[in-house]
């Protein structure tokens, strides 16, 4: 509790306040509700670049110097009642109240997918889902940047960090140094919470900025938070359960808090749309226009897919204003939001290394035949039949019923924003604001029709949830457009809990999936022990080597992080650079680890005591460490290396 009301001074005097500040700057006629929400996702998003500048530097606490400063200039300066529009005003009527409800109940539910890892069950630290490997290699980050910039990778020793956008993990690395304040809490707790939170109220505002009234805000969030796919209909027909969240590919916005920085990414996207309508209302607005560059520009470096919807809305959305009304203010923002991502993306990237992949269909061909999702090997046996005999109308057929079912099976009941977006459509060339949430939503379905990502391919599908959130907010303004043309109030009750019912199924079997089994890992004990005291008594970047990692098939009901996935969890706990883990992240990002990988099986085979120290030597590893039942081959005892830390878990060793 003491971390929380920690986290809650913290983010208020560093987020919200020096945010909203910059906003009356603005002079937007925004209520106070709007300052606070989006106050605190400008002043996080200026608290994280400005801490980046200030890791370069090695000086990441004078980021806690400049937000004072700003908190003083608003008491100082701020005239009284421009004060009070900081300070939310609330009044309870029928609508607040379904919002809130909506918020609470939607951000629980983003809450219980993520929060219950990283918590001690029995002395052990657990982790559900892929948590203990996506989590645990975010407090790797966490924990790397407190050591300042430029940034290594955790899990390759000496090799700088690259082709990863890690601002996410800068504000959880900054105030983990806050008493009271763990990494663990912050990653898996505080800020999902803030974020999930954020999520909603940016899509309240943003649905009922498009749609016109509070009944579109409100069914924005419902779609936001509880719209799952059609996978249940599939698990359903094939094993009679419900399930198949991401059957056909895609992951729900729901699922976003297990990627923080996917959920980052969303409310910034969000807040950008929000704030370029104001933009686009006005003839010059300056500081305006640099909150929306600050949040476009910066966008890439928290997740890039994001960055690449959005920029590529805004230079198309540019170019048609400038060609149709000859102004260049959608343009100007797109440049400078481009040269901004390029300034903070070039340097953590490898020049001559592309991402993506060009592999048209691939998502909705596998979508067909995989045995996990559709499992129909008839339509892929028939479509290749039909091709060999050139029947390209049967072709055209099948091709157009497979993308159909991956269009309105990952929208789920979204679908029925098709009737907003048809409407809307008819305002592309007057309407910019419509034009770049239009253009977002295009680019977020097509990219993955068209690429795969290097290293792990499925990964591209991550497009596919900001499309999901787009179509949210549009399904929620037509379902209160539809709605409010029904005149029977019993027909309408009735419909709206049809459409809830409809949507819900797959999120509500992901929640209990998470609850209905034992958790995936387990870092024992023991293992935290010994990291926790290398941890603190060793300082700088020492390098630790780890045994191979070999999945353990026997039977446990919790395994520990070491038979269960090759992760970070050693560098997370200690602190310390591991000379190869998590092969997998590293694949992603592009480096060769084949030597690595070989030098490392060699270790734990060699058994010569010489051999085995100069191996060691010759490769800069500082210390050696292992769970004792990933004990090398050698007789440590009669290497050169001494024994630093042994415990009836796991065994530290010194190499002289």
């Amino acid at each position: 509790m003491i971390g929380f009301i920690v986290f809650v001074a913290a983010v208020i005097f560093c987020f919200t306040i020096p945010g909203a500040f910059i906003l009356t700057k603005s002079k937007l006629a925004l209520s106070r509700w709007e300052y606070i929400v989006l106050g605190t996702v400008t002043g996080y998003t200026l608290f994280t670049l400005f801490a980046y500048i200030f890791l370069i530097i090695n000086a990441s606490w004078f980021v806690y110097v400049l937000a004072l400063a700003v908190d003083l200039a608003v008491y100082r300066f701020l005239p009284e009642k421009k004060l009070l529009k900081l300070l939310p005003k609330f009044s309870l009527t029928g609508l607040t109240f379904l919002f809130l409800v909506s918020l609470l109940v939607g951000t629980a539910g983003q809450l219980a997918i993520i929060a219950p890892s990283g918590q001690v069950q029995n002395g052990d630290l657990v982790f559900y889902s892929a948590l203990g490997h996506d989590g645990i290699w975010h407090i790797a980050l966490i924990e790397q940047l407190k050591n300042g910039l430029p940034l290594q990778n955790p899990i390759l020793a000496g090799e700088r960090l690259i082709n990863y956008h890690f601002f996410s993990d800068i504000a959880p690395a900054v105030f983990s140094n806050l008493p009271a304040l763990s990494s663990f809490d912050l990653h898996f707790r505080f800020f999902p919470l803030l974020f999930s939170a954020l999520l909603g109220a940016l899509s309240y505002m943003l649905g009922k900025k498009i749609g016109g009234s509070d009944a579109a805000g409100i069914w924005s969030v419902v779609f936001t938070y509880f719209a799952g796919s059609f996978g249940y209909i599939v698990t359903f027909l094939q094993n009679h359960t419900i399930g198949g969240e991401s059957i056909f590919w895609s992951s729900q916005v729901q699922s976003s808090s297990g990627n923080p920085p996917q959920l980052t990414a969303f409310i910034i996207v969000l807040a950008l749309l929000y704030l370029l309508s104001d933009f686009l209302s006005q003839k010059r607005n300056p500081v305006l226009a640099g909150i929306c560059i600050l949040l476009a520009g910066s966008l890439v470096e928290y997740k890039v897919y994001g960055g690449v919807i959005i920029l590529g809305a805004l230079g198309a959305s540019g170019v048609i204003q400038l060609i149709r009304d000859r102004k260049p203010q959608v343009f100007v923002i797109f440049l400078l939001s481009t040269v901004l991502s390029l300034i903070l993306f070039l340097p953590n990237t490898a020049q001559t290394t592309g991402f993506l992949i060009f592999q048209p269909w691939w998502f909705i061909r596998t979508m067909v035949v995989a045995p996990d999702r559709l499992n129909w090997l008839d339509m892929e046996l028939r479509r290749q039949t039909y091709i060999a005999d050139g029947n390209w109308k049967r072709v055209f057929q099948l091709e157009a019923t497979a993308f159909l079912i991956f269009l309105l099976g990952n929208l789920g009941m979204r679908f029925i924003g098709f009737y907003t977006l048809i409407k809307k459509a008819k305002e592309i060339l007057s309407n910019y604001l419509t034009q770049i949430f239009l253009f977002s939503t295009i680019i977020s379905f097509v990219m993955p029709l068209l690429f795969l990502q290097k290293g792990v391919a499925g990964n591209t599908s991550q497009f596919l949830q900001y499309f999901l959130l787009f179509f949210g907010i549009l399904a929620g303004i037509s379902t209160s457009e539809l709605l409010s043309k029904i005149s029977y109030p019993l027909l309408k009750r009735l419909l709206s809990t049809a459409i809830i019912v409809l949507m819900v199924p797959t999120q509500v079997a992901l929640i209990y999936s998470f609850y209905d089994r034992a958790p995936f890992a387990r870092i024992e004990s023991g293992e935290i022990s010994a990291l926790n005291f290398m941890k603190e008594n060793v300082s700088g970047r020492a390098v630790l080597l780890t045994a191979p990692f070999e999945k353990y098939s026997g039977p446990q009901d919790v395994p520990e992080i070491w038979q269960w996935s090759d992760t970070a969890y050693v560098a997370a706990l200690s602190g310390k650079n591991t000379y190869l883990a998590d092969t997998e992240q590293n694949t992603i990002m592009g480096y060769d680890i084949n030597k690595r990988e070989q030098i490392q099986k060699e270790a734990f085979s060699e058994s010569n005591p010489l051999k085995f120290s100069q191996l060691l030597r010759q490769n800069g590893i500082n210390y050696l460490y292992f769970p004792k039942m990933l004990h090398p081959d050698v007789d440590l005892n009669k290497t050169s290396l001494s024994p630093f830390y042994i415990n009836d878990r796991a065994e530290i060793w010194k190499v002289n």
